[in-house]
C-alpha cells in the first residue's frame, strides 16, 4: 500500500485530478477534498451550506467511484473499515445541516475533528 499511497500524492502534488486504484486510496482522497476545505470555513471564508454540500458531494463521489470499480462499498479490509465512520460522519452531518437537522456549529465541530484526524497527512492508520 506504501507504493500506491506514493503514486497517489505523486498525483495530487502534480494536480493531477485522477481516481485511486484501491479503496482505502478512494476514501483518503475524499476525505482529503473536504479537509483541504475545513479551515476556511472554520475562519468564516466558506459559508456553513458551502461546506455541507461539499460533505455530500464527497461522500456521494466516493460511492459513484466505488460503484464504478463494481464495489458495493462494503470495505475490503481493516484500513478502509475503519475509515468508513469517516465518511459516514461526513454524509449525516452534511446531510442533516442541509436538512436543517443540526446548525453550523455542528459541521464546525465535525469538520474541527476531521481536521484533527486528517490533516497535515495524518489518517487512523497512521
Amino acid at each position: 500500500m506504501k507504493a500506491d499511497d506514493g503514486a497517489e500524492q505523486r498525483h495530487d502534488a502534480e494536480g493531477i485530478s485522477s481516481v485511486p486504484a484501491t479503496q482505502v486510496g478512494r476514501v483518503h482522497a475524499v476525505i482529503r477534498q473536504v479537509v483541504a476545505m475545513a479551515p476556511g470555513f472554520l475562519r468564516g471564508d466558506i459559508d456553513a451550506d458551502q461546506m455541507a454540500n461539499t460533505m455530500v458531494h464527497a461522500a456521494r463521489s466516493y460511492v459513484e467511484q466505488e460503484q464504478a470499480t463494481g464495489s458495493d462499498g462494503a470495505p475490503h479490509d481493516a484500513e478502509a473499515e475503519a475509515l468508513q465512520g469517516a465518511l459516514t460522519e461526513l454524509m449525516a452531518c452534511g446531510s442533516g445541516y442541509l436538512a436543517n437537522r443540526c446548525d453550523a456549529a455542528c459541521v464546525a465541530r465535525t469538520m474541527s475533528e476531521m481536521v484533527r484526524e486528517f490533516g497535515s497527512g495524518q489518517s487512523r492508520s497512521a
